[in-house]
């Protein structure tokens, strides 16, 4: 990947960071403030367990999200060391739109794929979901398009880009409008599928 040069004012660059975000390659978009205010309580078709559906076909349930009524999730991920429990933390909730949206904290998100890298306290990290009878599908963000939109001045934020690895920072009280920003949500999704119930 294009290292972005220094000349771009206002924009903070750093060396490589290391790993995946939910499944989707070395590279992530965090938000100082949420766009959208937190709803009350947790989004009921959420709460469950949810098993990765795997591409191939074999790697179904490598990661699994277990999210309690009071929408405190524990995220699991099947290694060939063995089953790895990271820290639960709480999950907020929004619509806006046609569209429903969780976040994160941001520095949660990277301990638990084992990055070194921390954005500030408070950060968070915001999907797009769906709840279609079993199968959750949730959207990360396009992180290369809204590095370059930080970079031409149409989203307020940084960029931290070295090698093949790409974190943003979208800074400031961002409108919840940015959220209907074409290309700001991967095209494809990331699956789950409702675990049985024992």
């Amino acid at each position: 990947m294009k290292t972005f040069p220094r000349a771009f004012p206002g924009r903070r660059l750093a060396g490589p960071i290391l790993a995946a975000v939910l499944l989707a390659g070395c590279q992530m978009t965090s938000f100082e403030k949420s766009p959208l205010a937190a709803a009350e309580g947790c989004d009921p078709a959420l709460v469950g367990d949810w098993a990765s559906i795997g591409d191939p076909p074999d790697e179904d349930g490598e990661v699994t999200l277990r999210l309690d009524p009071q929408c405190v999730l524990t995220y699991e991920e099947r290694k060939t060391t063995g089953l790895v429990t990271g820290e639960p933390t709480t999950v907020r909730v929004a619509r806006h739109g046609a569209h429903a949206y969780a976040w994160v904290d941001a520095a949660w998100a990277l301990a638990r794929f084992e990055e070194d890298h921390r954005p500030p306290a408070g950060d968070i990290m915001l999907v797009r979901y769906r709840v279609d009878g079993d199968v959750l599908e949730l959207w990360s963000t396009d992180d290369k398009p809204i590095a370059h939109a930080i970079i031409d001045g149409q989203l307020e934020g940084e960029v931290i880009a070295a090698d093949s690895e790409l974190f943003n920072r979208l800074t400031g009280e961002q409108a919840p409008a940015v959220l209907d920003r074409d290309g700001l949500f991967d095209a494809e999704p990331a699956r789950f599928r409702r675990a049985a119930k024992d």
